[in-house]
């Protein structure tokens, strides 16, 4: 009997199926947990959003449809949350990509002595538990007996209530992020440098081109494909800000810090009668924005590479 040509694709793929069985059988643990810690919550959430649950009932059964989705969009405060998010993004990446690429720059420097000293210094902020971060730094940006506030009452400028006042409390929240995380960056920005060959330097030193110069014909031009996938990167990371807010402000004061993760998780966990489905709405609403960013980051690269 002649096999026909969907018998031997069949065929192909038991071989292979077969051959490779040890790989899948090493494969299935990671596939297990993905499926139970990223794949599973993700579809129940999306289900859930449809619901109006409480999360204590066994399962949720009153059908609500697109009803918490139309709510999310009319609820000033998840806008309000939407904007400080936006805001938070915009500021913290505006810092912290460009002040972590001057920082790598120095510090490639083969000339500059004790540079892994001072990486390492830099790094240690980055492994470091966010909820101490915040604690410590809840501390020190204290109004009446924190450092900061210490100091600029010693130079005459008075206190400030940094986490206090919704004027400030967003922008103490985005400057200590920004010290935490500028270590990370700073390795990307490393790796990066260490790829520009060594030659258009020293023909930049012979032609008599200063820092500035070099910097700014060489460095930035030659990073052009790194600098537009850690800016993504960048960008991706601070939409998911969550826990240095609940450690520093909480949301505070007056919704001026809370952030569309803050106010998922106030919805779902922060409230005496939980809306699990509301919340839901909203984090499916986020996801969405997140994974928008992700397909940008997915073609820009594409075309930087081709």
């Amino acid at each position: 009997m002649i096999k026909t040509n969907e018998n031997k694709r069949f065929d192909n793929f038991k071989n292979s199926i077969y051959k490779y069985r040890w790989s899948y059988i090493f494969l299935l643990p990671t596939l297990i947990v993905y499926g139970m810690f990223i794949l599973w919550p993700i579809l129940a959430s999306v289900y859930y959003s449809f619901f109006q649950w409480d999360g204590f009932s066994a399962w949720p059964n009153y059908w609500i449809g697109l009803r918490n989705y139309i709510d999310i969009l009319n609820d000033k405060y998840f806008w309000n949350a939407f904007g400080n998010t936006l805001k938070y993004v915009f500021w913290q990446n505006l810092i912290k990509l460009p002040l972590s690429l001057f920082i790598a720059w120095v510090l490639n420097n083969p000339k500059l002595k004790g540079s892994n000293f001072y990486r390492a210094l830099f790094f240690l902020p980055v492994v470091s538990s966010t909820a101490i971060i915040g604690v410590v730094m809840t501390f020190m940006l204290a109004p009446w007996n924190g450092p900061v506030n210490a100091l600029l009452n010693t130079v005459g400028l008075g206190t400030i209530d940094f986490l206090g006042k919704a004027s400030t409390a967003l922008w103490a929240v985005i400057f200590v992020e920004v010290w935490h995380m500028s270590g990370q960056y700073i390795i990307y920005w490393l790796a990066g440098l260490q790829g520009i060959p060594s030659e258009l330097y020293e023909a930049a030193e012979v032609d008599g081109a200063n820092g500035w110069q070099t910097f700014s014909k060489i460095t930035v031009p030659a990073l052009k494909p790194i600098i537009i996938i850690v800016t993504l990167l960048g960008i991706v990371n601070s939409l998911k800000v969550f826990d240095i807010v609940v450690a520093m402000t909480g949301g505070g004061p007056s919704f001026s810090t809370e952030v569309v993760t803050t106010f998922i998780y106030g919805h779902a966990f922060g409230t005496s009668i939980a809306k699990i489905g509301y919340a839901s709405a909203a984090a499916v609403l986020f996801g969405l924005i997140v994974m928008s960013f992700g397909i940008i980051q997915f073609f820009i690269v594409k075309r930087v590479r081709d």
